[in-house]
């Protein structure tokens, strides 16, 4: 049998353990790397980032609770002795996994209204941290006050009264679905417009779609639900476990999903040096090119009048330009994802012709711009 201190893991309960030690060690290691690459390398820490912290705050909150189930029976038949604490400690284990997802939802959103510049796409954004906000409200006082007064929770020997839990439940987990959903499918139908060469935008999209698989955690995580709350009462502490399981998955994979894009800044910075220098002197090189090639091609097309009235000619020069389009932006190089998408732009990776005339009368020069 395993022991974490003192207290036993009976064998239904050490895929729990491992589970939760794990996924919330590597969410914790995401955290940590995103509010290093935030502070010290983009110095710019933003909403969503404190937003996520407190998710992960939750997150070993939920953790402590659930170590506190298995103490006090979790994965074992009813214990009458211990029935109160199990109960208590499952009580508070509720709250502490919906606050969790709220923040971590709300993060989502205000890192989304900061991408999305179009009107249309930050009113939806606004909608989203409002419509999350009031669910959030909803879900966890719903978690603490669904009896009165609160105690009968965990102790039933008090008078008073409680809501049908089991309908709490399900209401609780089906608004979460919903959530999770519209989180997936709004910013992926703007990032379709984003504004970055097609690689970075397949790499964005594919982070966002991890939104999926926490949406599969999360139907399956109800599919648990279901099956604890329809079995006999004296089995719940033993089918709870697999609720517990996936709940934990949920809330960490989810820190760890939307926690990707803001290292991008870290990531960069070990592959390629100082990413700030590096995109600096890029775009320097570029724009030098750019200014030295009209130089050239002013110098090499432009004729006196007296020279052009003398040929009779007309010279037509033709130039071909191969441009990438994309939107450089410091502050997104740096982690912080502003502006990538913008309302009626234009781009795309045709050549862009420029063409230059110079009558034989006037000698008349265009250089590109």
């Amino acid at each position: 049998m395993w022991y974490i201190g003192a207290i036993p893991i009976v064998p239904r309960n050490y895929a729990l353990v491992v589970n939760m030690f794990l996924w919330t060690a590597l969410a914790l290691i995401a955290i940590i790397m995103r509010i290093f690459t935030r502070a010290v390398i983009v110095k710019r820490l933003g909403w969503d980032d404190w937003l996520m912290s407190g998710a992960m705050v939750f997150s070993l909150a939920f953790l402590g609770t659930v170590i506190l189930q298995i103490k006090y029976g979790l994965g074992q038949p009813v214990n009458l002795a211990t029935l109160q604490p199990f109960l208590a400690s499952l009580f508070s284990t509720v709250p502490c996994y919906n606050m969790a997802q709220t923040l971590y939802k709300l993060s989502i959103t205000v890192q989304s209204y900061r991408l999305f510049s179009t009107p249309n796409g930050q009113k939806i954004m606004k909608f989203m941290m409002f419509w999350i906000t009031v669910c959030g409200i909803m879900s966890v006082s719903g978690s603490i006050f669904y009896c009165g007064p609160v105690a009968k929770a965990w102790d039933d020997s008090i008078s008073g009264w409680c809501v049908d839990r089991t309908a709490l439940n399900y209401s609780i987990s089906g608004f979460n679905i919903v959530n999770d959903l519209a989180l997936l499918l709004i910013p992926t139908s703007f990032l379709l417009k984003l504004q970055v060469p097609q690689k970075q935008r397949i790499v964005l999209i594919s982070v966002f779609a991890c939104g999926f698989l926490v949406t599969i955690v999360s139907v399956i995580r109800l599919k648990a639900l279901y099956t604890n709350l329809s079995g006999p009462i004296e089995l719940q502490p033993v089918t709870g476990v697999d609720i517990a399981l996936w709940s934990g998955l949920e809330i960490n994979v989810a820190i760890i999903c939307c926690s990707v894009p803001a290292l991008k800044a870290l990531v960069s910075k070990i592959l390629k040096g100082t990413l700030s220098g590096y995109s600096g002197s890029s775009n320097y090189a570029e724009n030098t090119a750019v200014r030295k090639q009209g130089q050239v091609l002013q110098s090499k097309t432009s004729l006196t009048d007296e020279e052009a009235n003398k040929s009779g000619m007309t010279i037509t020069v033709e130039q071909s330009i191969e441009m990438k389009t994309y939107v450089y932006n410091r502050g997104d190089d740096e982690g912080s994802e502003n502006s990538l998408i913008i309302e009626n732009a234009t781009f795309g990776g045709n050549g862009i012709r420029h063409q230059t005339t110079i009558n034989g009368g006037k000698g008349s020069v265009l250089s590109p711009v």
